[in-house]
């Protein structure tokens, strides 16, 4: 190619890059026309239940107890409303709109109710679009609540044994696992019972429940200072060991009785024998001169032993695994 043929070329290329470009300028919108094809708001929604107890990836609500379903929106939508509707099993038993309220750039709303249907309970958002704002239709809260209703004693089964259970170990109760009211169920509610000095019975209450699903009503540390050790409350009669101030596991005992009371103060551990002595102590873990943590026949939920710590014996050997030699225990009147 000559240098002539080469300039010509460039010329060329050149021209048909300006041509075009003139093609796109003539097909460009008007600002008025650009403005109709802006892209729509966008933004976000969070929502969520507020009351429920939550025990790994599962909510549970007892019955009639207070609920909320909250919700945040960014940016701040000028609709001003929330519709909220909230179905049980699928079928809807409320559905109520709520003011949305102006919190810094985004805006908040909030629903209160209680609810008395078990079963698996659901709640929906729906927020209408405007100029300024997203729209978020059929924005569903997860995971789901199921709602239930206190276990009456022994023997029930389902849900409501097994938050209970969840409840009560989450509080340091030692409680067993499963959907089953047992004996194990029973005692543990009965050192429940015992620590907010209730009735000493077996068997629950709702106001039992309201105060688990609440997290109250735990065993606090007398001598969170000594680590991991054990306590024995003779007023209230209950064993429990604790790290620090965290309540490990509580359980029931019956300490001395008045002819024969159980010694006060802190000590360690010193001694262990495994399996029934003479005295029908079972699994023995001694602290003082021959007082010991152990397991009895009897065990009334008041003080009546000869001077030791009795406990239930299907827990004696759990306790004795934990009681260490040379780990601390204080008792206290």
């Amino acid at each position: 190619m000559t240098a002539t043929n080469h300039v010509q070329a460039i010329l060329r290329s050149k021209l048909a890059t300006l041509a075009a470009m003139a093609l796109m300028l003539a097909a460009a919108p008007t600002p008025a026309e650009a403005a109709v094809t802006t892209p729509e708001a966008t933004g976000s929604l969070n929502a969520w239940f507020g009351g429920p107890y939550r025990t790994g990836q599962r909510l549970y609500q007892l019955s009639g107890e207070p609920l909320r379903v909250t919700g945040e929106i960014w940016p701040l939508p000028t609709a001003g409303t929330a519709h909220i509707t909230i179905a049980v099993d699928g079928k809807t038993i409320r559905s109520v709109t709520v003011p949305i309220k102006a919190r810094g750039l985004s805006g908040r709303f909030t629903m209160r109710t209680r609810v008395w249907k078990t079963g698996r309970l659901t709640a929906t958002v729906d927020i209408s679009k405007t100029p300024s704002s997203p729209s978020f239709r059929g924005y569903r809260l997860t995971p789901p609540v199921r709602v239930y209703t206190p276990a009456i004693g022994f023997g029930n089964k389902g849900h409501s044994v097994g938050v209970l259970h969840s409840m009560l170990r989450a509080a340091g109760y030692w409680a067993p696992r499963g959907n089953t009211y047992s004996a194990g169920t029973g005692k543990a509610v009965l050192a429940f019972r015992k620590v907010n000095r209730m009735m000493r019975i077996e068997t629950p209450s709702r106001t039992i429940y309201r105060m688990l699903q609440q997290h109250r009503g735990s065993m606090g540390a007398r001598r969170p200072g000594l680590g991991l050790h054990w306590e024995a409350d003779l007023s209230r009669q209950v064993l429990g060991l604790f790290n620090r101030k965290k309540p490990v596991e509580v359980h029931v005992m019956s300490s001395g009785k008045p002819s024969t009371p159980t010694i006060l103060g802190t000590y360690r551990f010193y001694m262990k024998t495994l399996g029934t002595n003479d005295h029908g102590m079972v699994d023995s873990t001694f602290f003082h001169n021959g007082y010991a943590v152990h397991g009895y026949a009897e065990l009334p939920t008041y003080n009546a032993s000869h001077g030791c710590l009795r406990v239930w014996v299907p827990n004696a050997m759990h306790i004795y695994r934990l009681a260490h030699i040379g780990q601390w225990i204080t008792v206290y009147p």
